[in-house]
């Protein structure tokens, strides 16, 4: 996974995560989502394995106490977590692997995978964010105040990642986005076994 930079990316909900997320994954076949694992009741239009593995609360215990997940949380009393199956899926399958996780997952995953990636996106203000959880109509007024509660606490820990991306319009964020994928898989860490392979190859043919 040298260049096959691994993404993780984290906002406060209805800051536009899921829709970036997925014009990332469909206008770069290179891209692999990573699907969680969540004990969590399925949505309305939500299918299994492709927004996540729904398992029960006993299933998840025990492939946490077996040690099964990269990292894994409580988010408003639903467990959710990345298995190491399917980030062994994604490798097998030559992907870059896109992490959707929240900022508890984020520091988990800084412990075990400290190469990878780490992007924020952030809605313009807090009055457009309060705005755009209206607007999805899914949420009571109380909950919308968690919700900004939430948010400005997550806020708060943008020291944790690498890229800072404020999606106050689709197309520029998705754009800020693969600019930093494309930058992170030319890092000089990430580029050195190739260049030492030019420089042993002269060895055995020097130059001149």
């Amino acid at each position: 996974m040298k260049n096959n930079v691994p993404v993780v990316i984290s906002a406060p909900s209805g800051a536009g995560k899921s829709t970036i997320i997925r014009r990332l994954l469909k206008e770069d076949s290179r891209l692999g989502f990573s699907v969680s694992t969540t004990t969590r009741r399925p949505r309305d239009g939500e299918v299994e394995g492709r927004d996540y593995y729904y398992i029960s609360d006993d299933d998840f215990s025990k492939m946490r106490e077996a040690g099964e997940f990269l990292e894994w949380a409580v988010v408003h009393g639903n467990c959710y977590g990345t298995a190491k199956k399917e980030v062994d899926r994604l490798a097998a399958a030559g992907k870059i692997p896109i992490f959707d996780v929240d900022i508890q997952g984020t520091k988990n995953l800084r412990n075990t995978i400290p190469d990878a990636v780490y992007i924020f996106i952030v809605p313009p203000s807090l009055q457009i964010l309060e705005q755009r959880l209206k607007d999805r109509k899914t949420d009571s007024e109380e909950q919308i105040r968690i919700r900004l509660g939430n948010a400005l606490k997550e806020l708060r820990e943008y020291r944790l990642y690498d890229y800072l991306v404020v999606n106050d319009q689709i197309e520029a964020a998705v754009v800020a986005i693969q600019s930093a994928i494309r930058a992170e898989s030319h890092r000089l860490a990430r580029m050195t076994d190739f260049i030492e392979k030019i420089l042993e190859e002269n060895n055995d043919h020097p130059i001149g």
